[in-house]
């Protein structure tokens, strides 16, 4: 960034995901930012020219998270070009699932293994289940192996996934967990595993 001939080299900006400008780079709910250096674009764009184009993408854009977008990369109503595509997919379904009291009542998870799956008599999908914090993480995974049957359980079948495991642990994780025909069916994960902290080290 010292270098005004290289700066001015730079024509195109792609910022892909960014929606985690919002939900990792500012502190949000009393929570600490995750990733603080999301927040820190603005910064990089002032440092351009003012001809350096710049694009944000991202799949998940509703508007108070749309907003900070548009703050922190100073897009300006008059030169923004918004692109918004439908998210239906034949091969998607929508569907909610409430909760009955906490989050930590894991009774609500027993959806996902029902008792034909439990008993092994049918497969059970590939299922990522998010938490907001390495303890429930674990402790939900724990939860929902125990409703295996006995000869299922301890198999690897629900695993947790966060950053509080070692490296080997979480690359051997996911590498099963992605494979169709791997051990792993359901992994309990904190948001580390959203934004490839783990799955992008070598």
């Amino acid at each position: 960034m010292q270098n005004s001939a290289f700066v001015t080299l730079i024509k195109r900006v792609h910022i892909d995901e960014a929606h985690f400008i919002y939900t990792a780079g500012i502190d949000n709910y009393g929570l600490a930012a995750f990733r603080r250096a999301w927040s820190r674009l603005t910064e990089f764009r002032i440092r351009l020219s003012k001809h350096t184009s710049f694009q944000a993408l991202s799949g998940t854009q509703p508007p108070h998270i749309k907003r900070i977008i548009k703050e922190h990369l100073l897009f300006t109503p008059e030169k923004l070009c918004s692109v918004e595509l439908s998210s239906n997919r034949p091969n998607i379904a929508y569907a909610t699932h409430p909760i009955v009291g906490e989050l930590s009542n894991f009774r609500n998870l027993d959806f996902l293994v029902p008792q034909d799956c439990a008993l092994g008599s049918i497969q059970i999908p590939k299922t990522i289940v998010f938490h907001d914090d390495s303890d429930e993480a674990s402790s939900a995974a724990i939860y929902l192996d125990h409703r295996l049957s006995l000869s299922l359980q301890n198999k690897g079948i629900v695993q947790h996934y966060h950053g509080g495991m070692s490296k080997e642990y979480l690359t051997k994780v996911y590498k099963d967990f992605r494979k169709p025909d791997g051990t792993c069916q359901i992994l309990h994960a904190t948001k580390g595993a959203s934004t490839a902290q783990f799955f992008l080290r070598t």
